[in-house]
């Protein structure tokens, strides 16, 4: 008996990849999977043992072809700002030269399928408005299945340090020849010598200076006004004939041979070993102590209070005030001294209901300073 097949779909299509851009035409590898299936089907319905042996085979090595043979995902995911979300456009290029690109969100968030291309990359976004600077950012590698990777001000400001305080532009062009120039370490310092720069910028956003890692520690452009989405949008980082103006929280002159002793981007700020001299200045309602309490005279470093592990901090805090009534911590910052690094200054802001239902709020600021 003849088999009429005409009811096989002869599908035809194109496969769109939206992360990557590449068209792939999977035609005639469709069809073959059709067919295969349902031979293997029709097979196992009208045969024998052996028939449906080789069937039930076929039929397995059919969706193993029909598998995904991408490999697993490697994905740049990041945020561009200005300040504002960036409108526009985000580029990465590899190693050998391949480039890529996305439209960015609304939002400014963007991800970007880099499977299969080749570390290290360099990121550019174009705004679609025609008139703000093209910004430009770096990752070494992708660990595990995503990288975090910002473009604002401050990862273009480490780029052009890291390039030797020239054009990123004219790196990213060349990247394929040029990319071993700049390193993970390369970059870090760059990253390093901004945020020295802008120490006092850093601290009055709540971020630590010496160890904010502001390319890839992932955050949303909401206008929040807060950390580094309220920092970029105080700040004017223009690039202008090799020279550095930052105009916003106080005018500075770019300083590229600044100290950056003490700073580890993407550390921990965990307090240097030693004993320690803690004093604590409390305020009540507004009304601050005239002079500051000794708590401690030789501290272990151990438990002095880190951005990473506040909880010593607010133990303290409770041990001292828990009798008064009851305590809730509304915030916790802490933060190495502006001038001298080893001098960590941690402030707990709290309210305090005493047993007569009255609502106190208590600010105490402790200063941990490294004994001599």
């Amino acid at each position: 008996m003849s088999k009429n097949n005409s009811f096989i779909p002869e599908i035809a299509f194109l496969v769109y990849d939206p992360d990557i851009q590449l068209y792939r035409k999977k035609h005639e590898l469709v069809v073959s999977y059709w067919r295969f299936l349902v031979f293997s089907l029709y097979s196992w319905i009208t045969g024998g043992r052996f028939t449906k042996t080789l069937a039930v085979m076929s039929l397995g090595l059919a969706l193993i072809s029909c598998a995904d043979t991408d490999g697993p995902p490697k994905d740049i995911i990041g945020t561009a700002a200005t300040g504002a979300a960036t409108q526009g456009t985000v580029f990465v290029v590899d190693a050998t030269g391949v480039a890529i690109s996305k439209t960015i969100n609304a939002d400014g968030s963007f991800r970007l399928d880099v499977r299969h291309m080749t570390a290290p990359f360099m990121l550019k976004s174009v705004a679609s408005n025609g008139v703000d600077p093209d910004l430009f950012s770096y990752v070494a590698a992708i660990e595990g299945a995503s990288a975090t990777v910002n473009i604002t001000p401050l990862t273009n400001l480490a780029m052009f340090v890291a390039n030797g305080n020239a054009d990123p532009g004219v790196l990213y062009d060349s990247w394929a020849s040029a990319f071993g120039n700049i390193t993970a370490t390369t970059i870090k310092q760059a990253q390093a010598v901004v945020n020295a720069n802008l120490h006092t910028q850093c601290t009055a956003f709540s971020l630590d200076p010496f160890t904010y890692d502001f390319i890839g520690t992932r955050f949303y452009a909401g206008g929040s006004g807060t950390g580094i989405d309220g920092m970029l949008d105080a700040l004017t980082i223009d690039l202008v004939a090799g020279t550095v103006d930052v105009i916003g929280v106080g005018t500075l002159l770019f300083n590229y041979a600044i100290s950056t002793v003490g700073y580890d981007i993407g550390g921990d700020s965990a307090a240097t070993s030693g004993a320690y001299l803690l004093k604590m200045r409390l305020s009540v309602d507004g009304g601050s102590s005239s002079s500051d309490l000794t708590l401690s005279i030789n501290l272990p470093a151990s438990l002095v209070a880190t951005d990473v592990d506040s909880q010593v901090l607010q133990d303290t805090f409770r041990s001292f005030y828990g009798s008064v009534g009851s305590v809730v911590i509304n915030s916790v910052t802490v933060n190495p001294d502006a001038v001298t690094p080893s001098t960590i200054i941690a402030v707990v802001d709290a309210t305090i209901t005493t047993p007569e239902a009255v609502d106190k709020n208590y600010v105490a600021t402790y200063t941990y300073t490294l004994n001599p």
